[in-house]
């Protein structure tokens, strides 16, 4: 961009979605960088709804919605830096502070009143002051002309001199300011807005700038007035803005729902391949053409489609523009005429193009709105404006604010990070690696890793890549090769076994751009702040995806469960737990301990490839496999991609591209080696257990070591440098913190670290875990409650909001739930839930309880979150893994174990809770776990004392003299629960137990029988669990948590509908499977949201009735206004017996009758309850009609306070409109053949 172009438009409105849409992609016609609008006709709380991809950065005053409001919108494509906002609380201006490549600019929209009122300039110029040092640039219309002269063309009567004209004018030669189009055309008569009663023509829109910019204006227009009654102003200022460098192409994915491009595609693609797939071609130089044909096609094929579109508006344009300049010469009525004529037309094609676009909206809103997905997620993005690097600090320490040289300094920063800082040489690698002990793979794994990618393989491999994804620096996304696999497959897997021959991967194939996210809490200028995405060629990441997913098969026999990132069947919370029961187990042990967590610089980016394949040899790796890993790390090369500058491509020497399917496997194996010589390092003390030696936690390259002693940290340290000697891994021992337990860790340290609290996977942890919750909780509490605040304007329906909850909150919230095993207090949760209510219902009361709205859908509710089930879901899934009980798979289980003593840790669940008297229950995660049984066993009203799993031995319920028993000959023999000794309700006798477990002693017997026989009353008790407790115990532990969840909200399933109110108003008598099939109608017959909460509305009688205003003071009277019956207008008076209402519903029931064969009989259990058992009816049919009736209300609804303008034409449309949707949703599905037939019958009788 070497220029800066700024239009100024008076809209007239934008309160209607085509019109919001048709100025938009005007404004992107006219190239507009900044563009300032007045009359925008928008509140406060739609504001937002003029932000869109384009144009992603708005400032905006407001009025109200039929009048004023400004607003300033700024280019994706601009690099600005915001100040500060001004903005007029009469919605007549808005004033912002930027600077664009360092120098400062204050534009402002305005919007003079249309009266003589001078004071609104002094206002507004008082305003602008502040900001006189800075360059200025106002837009808008000021309702008066500056020179009635040559500003306007009418008879002299209409002429007016106001006295605000001269303040303008004063304001502008005491600011420096001049008319940008006067300046660039002195003496012409140009009007941008005409006056259709008078026949005067008079220009009110002006561009003002200052003085210094008049040398830089390149251009200043006025615009043909269309979809407004006034033109828009642009001008055009030349600045020293660098043009976007090395610009990437990118295959726009909507041309895959263009039949005509798909066929076109095709037939180049055979044509390409027809003349050049020849013996004398390299499959790999016949790909890399084809792809670069193919983009050249692509282009060339959208350009046309493009250029074709435009073409007649172009055309019309220019004559438009050639008309007004003739009416202004003559004011010939003709003429006038003629410019009337062609204005239609224009507004007739941009109609057309708009109406299309919003028919794609609207499919896209039907599709996806208030549901959980990608749509809902833009909506509810805390910054919608571009990710622009402002500034950045150079390797000189300067700050720069150009782009081009933040583009440089990104690139010499990544150029330094991915050359190699050593050269190990082997014998220093192999010592290291010689000295520890790592697992070797097996010869079937070494097999299967070694054999050729098949076709089949690199399929399932792209297939298993998401969609929407950027692509690399060729431009084509997954979405294309998935597309057109048939035709590209072929070649692809040529040059697939090419490549693995040839041992090479062609240089453009082998490129990335590399993109970057700036890490949470970081500084911005510092480019060491930002994550480096790296962007690979689709195809290349077929290859790496397919490598992935053999590589992820054998990691977790080869990777020590010390590493949970990344790694199958590992999960990051068995990390946490482990460190809160080692911060435990010092506690309650009164041991010394330290806790260092390592911050790694850069770790995957500073990956030795000398060390990687090393490191792979040790592990048995064969050489066909790391021969495909030599291929992908041989001289691959990358750009930057910063504020739409691309960066000179440089090789890479050294890292893991994150963004690589492969990089993460990796990554686990190049950091092993290091874990493995700390663990078997026996100068180095942690905490000693029965089955463990606990010194080291990792979750990729977040490291923490458990260490007993300062020699131990010392000792670590020593490795850790010696492992970056040969690898280029680094540790910023600044930034790394001990965690003190029971001793003054600095002393003796031969390491700069310094001790504290530490942060660890997203969690804070002090020595004290009871301040888990104020550290973690009670921040994220108010991060949420900003969240909501923030969301509460957004044109979001109930189901929209719960969606939001889902999506959006109840991962924070699962979270910390997951990884804390302190309940947070009931307040918290009070004030969650409250926060929550206030954001469904827009802060005001409730019309739902929340408490309905957990409920299923089954129940009559949404399914909102019960962020309390869910905590307790996260600790009851770990009375699962204690059941299991393998500590050699998750070594949280041994510590547990090891603070439980002899009691077994399986056992726990089973002992009653005089286990609170035992040293085990200080331990806060065992202390949680059984809480929260306990609690599941009170709501669930289950009883398992005894059961058949009560444990025997250990047992703090089962004493002789006092002490806790353990006979371990019976345990060898078999014998450890109640379900062993008692049979039928009674005990074993001595000669079964002999008979059976080869036990025979007396004594023992006769002790055992008598304290079992006086504690436990098992005659009158099976032993057997309840069904409840024996369904969550016999859980899988794939989707626990889930599982868990639904069956603690099951345990509440009584229907929350008004269901006596419905049985008295209908005189009808009805049970919960009534209900329930009714509440599951409105989510089995519909999938559109809409729809599914008028239903939902209705059976929870939601709607305010005129009897329900005239209860509550807000109405004079109870009787129906709508209709002439004189009865009071109750729920179901409004829904089905007023007089326009019970028309409505006849009329809608015969149509049905009619266009459906069936017989309908309208009746308020089937039109206002959905209720379908009366109707038979096979197939979809039944969602027709349920989809009809739901129209039908709705019908209601948009007429609820005048239901004497309901007509069947409007639900007729309504139902038309309906089901185009539904077919446009259907195309591109298997279904829509079906959906076509379901609805024909109505599409084509409906007129």
């Amino acid at each position: 961009m070497n220029s800066l172009n700024i239009v100024s438009w008076n809209v007239r409105g934008l309160g209607s979605g085509p019109k919001r849409l048709k100025v938009l992609n005007h404004l992107n016609d006219l190239k507009a960088d900044i563009a300032l609008l007045q009359e925008t006709h928008l509140s406060l709380s739609a504001g937002h709804l003029l932000c869109c991809s384009q144009y992603p950065a708005m400032y905006s005053a407001s009025f109200n919605s039929k009048q004023r409001g400004v607003a300033v919108l700024i280019n994706k494509n601009v690099t600005f830096t915001h100040k500060d906002t001004v903005t007029d609380p009469e919605g007549r201006f808005v004033i912002i502070n930027i600077s664009i490549q360092n120098k400062d600019f204050c534009i402002a929209s305005i919007y003079g009143p249309n009266v003589d009122d001078s004071s609104f300039f002094h206002r507004f110029f008082t305003s602008l002051s502040v900001h006189s040092d800075s360059t200025i640039i106002i837009g808008g219309d000021v309702n008066l002309v500056l020179d009635p002269e040559l500003d306007r063309l009418s008879t002299a009567a209409n002429q007016r001199t106001w006295q605000s004209a001269s303040i303008l004018k004063q304001y502008m030669n005491d600011l420096g300011l001049c008319d940008a189009w006067r300046s660039c055309h002195p003496n012409t008569k140009g009007f941008t807005f005409f006056s259709p009663v008078h026949h005067s023509q008079s220009r009110l829109d002006y561009l003002l700038v200052s003085n210094s910019l008049l040398k830089e204006i390149k251009s200043s227009n006025i615009h043909p007035i269309i979809i407004s009654d006034h033109a828009p102003v642009s001008v055009t200022i030349s600045r020293e803005v660098p043009r976007p460098s090395g610009s990437t192409w990118r295959f726009n994915t909507s041309l895959l729902k263009d039949q005509e491009f798909i066929e076109f595609f095709k037939k180049e693609w055979a044509t390409f391949l027809e003349f050049n797939d020849t013996s004398e071609i390299s499959p790999s130089i016949l790909w890399e053409a084809a792809k670069a044909v193919m983009r050249g096609k692509i282009i060339s094929y959208s350009t046309h489609k493009k250029r074709k579109e435009k073409a007649d508006l172009l055309e019309l344009g220019n004559k438009i523009k050639t008309l007004e300049t003739a009416y202004t010469a003559s004011a010939q009525e003709h003429i006038l005429g003629d410019l009337k004529n062609l204005k239609l037309q224009l507004n007739d094609i941009i109609n057309k193009q708009t109406q299309f676009q919003i028919q794609r909206l609207r499919l896209e809103r039907y599709e996806n709105s208030n549901k959980s997905g990608k749509f809902l997620a833009n909506q509810l993005k805390i910054n919608k404006e571009k990710s622009t690097i402002t500034s950045i600090m150079d390797q000189t320490g300067n700050v720069t604010h150009d782009p081009v040289k933040i583009n440089n300094a990104f690139k010499d920063f990544y150029q330094n990070l991915y050359t190699p800082q050593i050269n190990p040489s082997e014998q220093s690698i192999n010592s290291f690696l010689n000295n520890i002990n790592l697992p070797k793979l097996n010869e079937d794994q070494i097999t299967n890793l070694d054999s050729p990618l098949s076709p089949s393989e690199l399929h399932e491999a792209l297939l298993l890549m998401p969609n929407g994804k950027a692509p690399g620096p060729d431009g084509f996304p997954a979405e294309f090769y998935k597309e057109f696999w048939e035709q590209l497959a072929p070649t692809f897997y040529k040059t697939v076994k090419f490549i693995n021959e040839s041992q090479s991967l062609p240089p453009n194939m082998n490129s990335a751009n590399i993109i970057l996210l700036l890490k949470p809490d970081k500084d911005p200028t510092s480019p060491s702040s930002y994550r480096p995405i790296s962007l690979i060629n689709a195809d290349v990441k077929i290859i790496c995806k397919a490598l992935a997913q053999r590589i992820e098969k054998v990691t977790p026999h080869i990777i020590d469960f010390d590493q949970t990132g990344f790694i199958k069947g590992r999960h990051s919370d068995d990390n946490v737990r482990r460190l809160v029961n080692i911060i435990d187990f010092a506690t309650i042990k009164n041991q010394e301990m330290t806790i260092l967590s390592l911050d790694a610089e850069k770790a995957f980016d500073r990956v030795n490839w000398k060390f990687l394949i090393a490191a792979l040899h040790k592990f048995g790796f064969g050489e066909s496999f790391i021969n495909w890993i030599k291929i992908l790390y041989h001289n691959p090369n990358a750009s930057v991609r910063t504020n739409k500058q691309t960066s000179n491509r440089f090789f890479l020497g050294r890292g893991t591209r994150q963004g690589c399917p492969l990089s993460p496997s990796l990554f686990a194996i190049f950091i092993e080696p290091l874990a493995a010589a700390i663990r078997q390092n026996e100068s180095i003390k942690g905490i000693k257990t029965k089955h463990s030696h606990h010194k080291i936690s990792l979750y990729a390259d977040d490291i923490l070591l458990f260490l007993s002693n300062i020699h131990s940290v010392n000792e670590t340290a020593t490795i850790i440098n010696e492992f970056s000697s040969i690898s280029d891994y680094s540790i910023n021992w600044n930034k790394s913190v001990l965690l003190p337990l029971n001793s003054n860790a600095e002393q003796g340290l031969t390491i700069p670290v310094k001790s504290g609290n530490i942060k660890y996977l997203g969690i804070y942890f002090s020595p004290k875990i009871s301040e888990l919750v104020l550290l973690n909780y009670t921040p994220l509490l108010k991060n949420i409650q900003d969240d909501l605040t923030r969301w509460t304007n957004l044109p979001l329906s109930l189901m929209g909001k719960v969606a939001t909850v889902k999506m959006k909150i109840l991962p924070k919230v699962n979270y910390l739930f997951s990884m804390i095993p302190t309940q947070p207090p009931l307040k918290w949760f009070k004030t969650l839930d409250s926060s929550i209510s206030s954001f469904l219902w827009n802060n005001k009361p409730a019309r739902i309880s929340l408490k309905t709205l957990k409920s299923a859908k089954s129940c009559g509710g949404l399914e909102l979150p019960n962020f309390h089930n869910y905590f307790l879901a996260n600790r009851l899934q770990y009375i699962l893994k204690w059941l299991k009980n393998n500590p050699e798979t998750n070594s949280w289980l041994d510590l547990e174990q090891a603070l439980c003593g002899k009691i077994n840790l399986s056992d726990l669940p089973f002992i009653s809770q005089i286990v609170k008297k035992q040293d085990c229950f200080k331990s806060i995660n065992i202390n949680a776990t059984l809480t929260a049984w306990w609690e599941f066993l009170k709501i669930s009203k289950s009883s398992i004392q005894p059961c058949k799993m009560t444990p025997i031995w250990n047992n703090p319920d089962i004493l002789i003299n006092k002490k806790i028993i353990h006979f371990p000959a019976w345990q060898a023999g078999g014998i450890k629960q109640l379900e062993h000794i008692i049979i039928d309700r009674r005990f074993i006798t001595p000669q079964e137990l002999q008979d059976k477990h080869g036990i025979y002693n007396f004594l023992e017997y006769q002790q055992l029988k008598s304290i079992i026989t006086k504690k436990f009353k098992y005659r009158d008790n099976d032993l057997k669990l309840p069904d409840v407790v024996t369904t969550l115990i016999n859980f899988s532990m794939n989707k626990t948590l889930s599982k868990i969840y639904k069956l603690l909200c099951n345990l509440d399933n009584n229907i929350s509908l008004p269901t006596t109110k419905w049985d008295a108003d209908l005189s009808i008598t009805t049970d919960e499977s009534f209900w329930s099939e009714l509440c599951l109608n409105t989510f089995k017959m519909t999938k559109n949201p809409n729809l599914q909460l008028i239903h939902f509305k209705t059976l929870h009688r939601i709607y305010y009735t005129g009897q329900r205003m005239f209860k509550m003071g807000l109405s004079n009277s109870d009787i129906c206004q709508h209709c002439d019956s004189n009865l009071p207008d109750n729920y179901l008076h409004a829904l089905w017996f007023c007089t326009p209402v019970q028309a409505l519903w006849q009329q809608v029931c015969a149509d049905l009758s009619v266009w459906l064969k069936v017989s309908i009989t309208a009746s308020p259990s089937l039109c206002v309850l959905g209720d379908m058992s009366a109707i038979d009816v096979e197939g979809g049919l039944g969602s027709i009609i349920f989809i009809t009736l739901c129209i039908a209300k709705k019908t209601i609804l948009i007429n609820w306070k005048s239901k004497k303008n309901i007509n069947i034409s409007q639900h007729r449309n309504l139902l038309l409109d309906h089901i185009s949707l539904e077919k446009m949703s259907a195309q591109s599905s298997s279904n829509f053949e079906r959906i076509r037939s379901l609805w024909s019958p109505i599409a084509n009788s409906v007129t």
